[in-house]
Order: structure tokens, then C-alpha cells, then sequence
């Protein structure tokens, strides 16, 4: 018995419905990575502001005791009570406080742990 619509109708919404779909499933395939790639710009960006507050703590330190200091903690409270720096940031590459602090040469240097690769290429470890 006739449904009373033409034989073909069907077919051309299931159709139009596909290659909808499909132009959806292409466009998501292209934005989400560059979502991504700015997600991990803003973590790069967070990760160079810290390490750069840690840099002009340890300058400060450096300036006012005559040496470098020793600990992160070190430049939140020295010997004598001062503050260089307000609270260690945690490493938001690997959202802990886990930093790697090295003395080359006297020198005070403080990287992320993390193992990752920048956006760039660069090791977050070699990020300074």
C-alpha cells in the first residue's frame, strides 16, 4: 500500500543527514588538535612565568645573602625570615611541585621534571 510519499525522499534525507555528519566529523578533526595545541601553549606559558619568578627570587636571595640558596623553600623563607618568593608553583606539566633544582657552578637553577616536548620541540626539562 502507497505511504504517499515518492519513492526517493527517504534516500535524500539519509543522504543529506551523511554528508552533514561527515562535514562535522572533518571540521572537529581540525579544530580539536589546534584546542590542544593551545592548551599546551598556555601550560608552556604558565611554565616559563614560574621559572622565571624562581629566577628573580634567587637573584634577590643571592643579592641580599652573598651565596645562592640551597632549596626552593629556601627562597619562601630564609635564615633570617625574609620572603623571596611568595609560595613554590606547582610544575604545570606535571601538576606537582616536583622541580628538578640544580647547582652548575654556582650557579641556581631550577627545571621542570617533566619529560615531555614543547609544542616547539624543546624539552620542558631544558626550558629555562
Amino acid at each position: 500500500m502507497p505511504s504517499g510519499e515518492p519513492c526517493g525522499t527517504r534516500g535524500v534525507a539519509l543522504l543529506s543527514l551523511t554528508v552533514v555528519l561527515l562535514i562535522l566529523g572533518f571540521s572537529l578533526s581540525l579544530i580539536l588538535p589546534r584546542a590542544n595545541n593551545e592548551a599546551r601553549r598556555a601550560k608552556e606559558e604558565e611554565l616559563r612565568f614560574a621559572l622565571g619568578e624562581f629566577r628573580r627570587a634567587a637573584e634577590k636571595f643571592a643579592a641580599v645573602n652573598g651565596r645562592q640558596p640551597l632549596t626552593l623553600g629556601e627562597l619562601c623563607l630564609d635564615a633570617e625570615g625574609r620572603r623571596f618568593l611568595r609560595r613554590i608553583y606547582l610544575d604545570p606539566m606535571t601538576g606537582k611541585a616536583d622541580w628538578t633544582v640544580l647547582d652548575r657552578d654556582g650557579a641556581f637553577e631550577v627545571h621542570s621534571s617533566s619529560r615531555g616536548v614543547s609544542v616547539g620541540g624543546i624539552p620542558y626539562e631544558r626550558f629555562k
